[in-house]
C-alpha cells in the first residue's frame, strides 16, 4: 500500500460529513464532524485515492505557475467577456502602489511595483471593485428572468464559497466569479437563487435547479473540477 499524504484534520461543528480539501496554501485539509472518530481518516483517504492525486496535480501545477503570474500583464473576466491590459510604472523610493485606468481596458500600476503583495493587493482592489459593479446586475436581471425574489445582491472575497444565501433572501457573490465562463456563473446564480425558495440541499431543491437549469449537473461537475483553473495566483491566499 503507498503512503498516505500528509494532511491535517480539523474539526467543524457545520461538517455534517468528512471533507478533504486541498489547496496551495493550507495544503491537504480533512474537516470531519465534531466528535468524529478520527482513526477511520486513513480509510477513508485511501478511497479518495485517485481524486487525491488528481487534486495534488493540480496544486503543482499551479506552484510552477506561481512567479509568472504574480505580476500579469492580462486579466480575462470571461463572466462578462472583458480582457484588461495590466500595465506596471516602477517610481524610484515610493512604498506604495497607485492604479489608474488611462485607456479602455487599461490598468496602470504605478509605485513600488516590485513588491508583489502591493501587486496583489492592488488587483484584488481592482477586482472587487469590478465585481461590485458587474455582478449583482446580472444577478438581479437573471432573478427578474427566473421569478425569483432577492432581497439583497452584494459581493465580497470568499475563500472556498462561490456564493451564499440567507433565510431573508439576501444573496452575497464571491467575487472570483467575474473570472469564470458565463455558463459555470449562470449557474452558481441560479444555485443561489433556488436557496430563496429551499433553504437546504434536499432533493427539491435539485429539482428547482434542474427546472431553471437543465445542464444544472454537469455545470456543477465542471465547477467543482476545473473551476481552480481559471482564478489566478494573485488572488490565493489568506481571507481569499
Amino acid at each position: 500500500m503507498a503512503e498516505l499524504p500528509e494532511y491535517t484534520i480539523r474539526e467543524s461543528v457545520r461538517a455534517k460529513h468528512v471533507i478533504l480539501k486541498m489547496s496551495l496554501h493550507d495544503g491537504f485539509v480533512v474537516v470531519v464532524p465534531q466528535g468524529f472518530d478520527v482513526r477511520r481518516v486513513p480509510k477513508i483517504i485511501e478511497e479518495k485515492r485517485e481524486w487525491i492525486e488528481r487534486k495534488a496535480k493540480q496544486i503543482q501545477q499551479k506552484r510552477n505557475a506561481l512567479d509568472k503570474d504574480l505580476a500579469p500583464r492580462k486579466i480575462l473576466l470571461r463572466a462578462i467577456d472583458e480582457e484588461w491590459t495590466v500595465a506596471y510604472e516602477q517610481k524610484n523610493h515610493s512604498s506604495w502602489i497607485d492604479m489608474d485606468i488611462p485607456g479602455e481596458r487599461l490598468l496602470l500600476l504605478s509605485g513600488n511595483t516590485t513588491n508583489h503583495s502591493l501587486i496583489r493587493r492592488a488587483l484584488r482592489s481592482f477586482l472587487l471593485v469590478k465585481a461590485r459593479m458587474d455582478l449583482p446586475g446580472l444577478l438581479l436581471s437573471m432573478a427578474d428572468e427566473h421569478g425569483f425574489v432577492v432581497s439583497k445582491a452584494s459581493v465580497r472575497f470568499q475563500k472556498t464559497r462561490w456564493g451564499t444565501c440567507s433565510f431573508q433572501g439576501a444573496i452575497s457573490l464571491n467575487a472570483k466569479l467575474l473570472l469564470l465562463p458565463r455558463d459555470l456563473v449562470d449557474y452558481v446564480m441560479i444555485h443561489e437563487l433556488c436557496h430563496t425558495v429551499h433553504h437546504n440541499h434536499s432533493p427539491e431543491f435539485w429539482q428547482l435547479v434542474q427546472e431553471h437549469l437543465p445542464q444544472a449537473q454537469a455545470l456543477r461537475r465542471t465547477l467543482l473540477d476545473d473551476a481552480w483553473r481559471f482564478v489566478p495566483l494573485w488572488l490565493e491566499g489568506q481571507g481569499s
